[in-house]
């Protein structure tokens, strides 16, 4: 317990820090105007761009004080669509690595667009953009959000400058004529972002209830007012081609569709037949050792638009009721997901081969400058001829913004074949938090029963009960210091399981040095201990003790080492860890990682080993619209062992060969797969997969 108090009392003196600068009095709100026709998107700001209201983005979020070199934006709307135009100020060279469209965009220099068009309560949208015009957005509706819109970048001697139209039909406004709006520039050199609306007490660069507003959206009357109010369906039939030899499971072919009709201007009926469940869509996933299960991305359309579930308003390493990847592949699925007021609400059957999984969630939530009040009820369950299973759950929390503080209490409950003692079957969580922009610090009560495993959910470890906390304070210094900011924080927790033994302990801390010469160092300490399927408290942190220095970490082109020691299972491990990415030619770029991981034990009937896993991958980026990667893996050693499997000392050498081919234009969006990157091998398999948007756009 020493070392758990230690970190406590450390996260409490960083809750010491310099005020922050004072803020406008109200948030900025301006009139768009209306042109008759777009204005071009060559990423110039020319005459047609004359009648666009001009903003400053004047604030540093990151390092709270005024922006070193504001950028400004023209705003305007056209009958079809949001116009909005970025002049940025940039010495160089500008950071713009990525040119085929993707979550590459973030890893540049780039400028985003933030809107809540039905306020606090509605669907949120980003659009982001680098000075190449690569674009990614992002949707609260549906994660795999990829519509059509326009961003065009174009660098010069001063910076960049990058044109954006976003059309009206790919939002789901409501009719609404108000638009909370945010307008953002993010620089890799010095990691910060300047905003348009500031205000100290947001807890984001996006926080809806302090961003700005955008008046006179969609005039009434207009054909684009028309068209929000009556969103488009998305039909999108899938065709599947699996090559590969009868030794590897043989060739095959499927055909499916997934669907969303909207039924009102804000919900959706989702329908999904035959869904694909090959993961092409996956990349290549890091392996590095760990006590508690893992969790991967869901990608299926059916689930991707499913957004009211595990909606919890606080919560510190808390189970989840539904977890989608868990549930196989289903014939068929209907559901129905939206908002209504301050309302969202999901719902859906996914019918199987005698097994069906449905589920069910409201959630409740208002935020306003005084106040954030947020509830969340769900029930999901399984049933099958063998087994039933039913888990339901309700979540709270109420924050006061202008204090910092709030509070929040989830529980859930599980019943069902597998479940022989109600009392434990359950899970609760009960805490509170000082929470700034720079400072954060949390206290919480948790306990999770050891029969609360709920089939669709994801339980790191059941039958655990304790206290956890966790601390952060952020440090910014003067803007030509040649310290850019230090962010140091702390965790502790302490749990025993239903029988009153020590069932997992994590205490520890980090701090994060970041310099003005992008070079970065991270000093940390982490001590885990979790009690074993074979009864047995051991240590599980191959990284007890070590540190990273890095360079350029923030952008496409990272470099850093890292190194990592301590007590581990029945000895003591080691880890060291180099990655790089560089480029070969613009369109080119190679990563690389390297891991050593040694264990040398104290028992005389276990082996001391090592394992290596080394991983390359090349990145090709054809276009905006088409990229290809390669990747190549080897794994040559023992694995770690871990807390809830036996442990197996037989030495694996194995590689894996991959390569996949994306294009997404339009309406079509084609994968071309060899192998598999998830798995230990090659998977000797060809993967074609051609997917056909009909209506909507992909994710709207």
């Amino acid at each position: 317990m020493k070392s758990a108090f230690a970190a406590v009392v450390t996260a409490l003196l960083l809750l010491i820090g310099r005020p922050a600068v004072a803020a406008a009095a109200s948030a900025p709100s301006i009139v768009v105007p209306f042109l008759a026709k777009e204005p071009t998107m060559t990423g110039r700001v020319d005459a047609s761009w004359k009648a666009a209201t001009r903003i400053v983005l004047a604030y540093d979020y990151t390092n709270r004080r005024a922006a070193a070199k504001p950028a400004i934006a023209y705003v305007a709307q056209d009958p079809t669509g949001i116009d909005v135009a970025f002049v940025v100020r940039e010495r160089p060279p500008i950071q713009a690595a990525t040119l085929s469209n993707g979550p590459g965009v973030f890893g540049d220099d780039n400028v985003q667009l933030a809107l809540n068009p039905q306020g606090t309560q509605g669907f949120a949208y980003t659009f982001i953009a680098n000075a190449r015009g690569a674009r990614f957005q992002s949707s609260s509706e549906n994660s795999a959000y990829t519509p059509t819109w326009t961003a065009a970048g174009r660098e010069n001697a001063s910076g960049y400058t990058v044109t954006m139209h976003v059309p009206f039909s790919v939002i789901r406004t409501g009719g609404s004529h108000r638009w909370i709006a945010q307008f953002l520039r993010f620089a890799v050199r010095t990691n910060s972002t300047d905003v348009w609306s500031y205000n100290p007490a947001a807890m984001g660069t996006t926080d809806p209830v302090y961003d700005g507003t955008l008046v006179g959206m969609m005039p009434a009357g207009t054909h684009a007012h028309a068209a929000s109010t009556r969103p488009k369906a998305r039909f999108q039939p899938y065709v599947l081609g699996v090559a590969r030899s009868a030794a590897a499971g043989g060739s095959t072919s499927q055909m499916g569709l997934d669907m969303a009709v909207p039924i009102t201007p804000t919900a959706s009926f989702v329908g999904s037949f035959h869904p694909d469940y090959s993961n092409v869509a996956i990349d290549q996933q890091t392996i590095s050792p760990t006590a508690f299960p893992r969790q991967y991305q869901e990608v299926r359309p059916f689930f991707t638009q499913i957004i009211a579930f595990d909606s919890h308003f606080g919560c510190m390493s808390c189970p989840i009721s539904l977890y989608t990847p868990l549930i196989p592949t289903f014939r068929q699925g209907y559901g129905i997901e939206g908002t209504q007021g301050l309302f969202k609400f999901s719902g859906f059957d996914a019918v199987g081969t005698q097994r069906t999984d449905a589920a069910g969630a409201v959630d409740y939530y208002d935020s306003t400058p005084t106040h954030a009040i947020g509830v969340n009820a769900q029930r999901v369950s399984v049933n099958t001829p063998l087994f039933t299973d039913s888990t339901t759950e309700i979540n709270g929390g109420y924050a006061n913004p202008r204090g910092h503080v709030f509070v929040y209490a989830n529980y859930g409950r599980e019943n069902g074949t597998f479940v022989t003692d109600p009392a434990q079957a359950r899970y609760g969580e009960l805490g509170g938090a000082y929470a700034s922009a720079d400072t954060t610090f949390i206290v919480a009560r948790q306990f999770v029963g050891s029969q609360y495993n709920p089939v669709d959910g994801y339980v790191a470890q059941p039958d655990i009960a304790g206290y956890l906390s966790f601390g952060q304070k952020t440090v910014h210094f003067p803007v030509h210091s040649r310290i850019q900011d230090i962010q140091i924080s702390a965790n502790a927790a302490r749990f025993w399981n239903h029988l009153g033994r020590p069932a997992q302990s994590n205490a520890g801390y980090q701090v994060n040095l970041d310099l003005k010469n992008l070079l970065s160092l991270h000093v940390f300490q982490q001590s885990t201990y979790v009690l074993t399927s074979q009864g047995e408290y051991l240590p599980f942190s191959n990284d007890n003790a070590g540190a990273m220095i890095g360079y350029n970490l923030n952008s496409n082109y990272p470099i850093g080492l890292i190194y990592g020691a301590g007590a581990y299972y029945h000895g003591r491990a080691t880890t060291w860890q180099f990655f790089d990415t560089v480029p070969l030619r613009r369109q080119i770029s190679l990563s690389l990682s390297l891991n050593e991981n040694a264990y040398a034990s104290q028992r005389a009937d276990e082996p001391s080993f090592r394992q290596w896993l080394n991983s390359a991958a090349v990145n090709w980026q054809f276009s905006r619209d088409a990229s290809l990667s390669l990747g190549a893996r080897r794994i040559n050693g023992i694995n770690f062992p871990n807390a809830y499997v036996l442990p197996n000392f037989t030495p694996i050498f194995a590689d894996n060969l991959s390569a996949a081919f994306h294009y997404l234009h339009g309406h079509n969006e084609f994968y071309v797969v060899y192998g598999d990157p998830n798995a230990l091998t090659t998977t000797p398999a060809l993967f074609l997969k051609w997917i056909f948007y009909a209506g909507a756009a992909k994710g709207t």
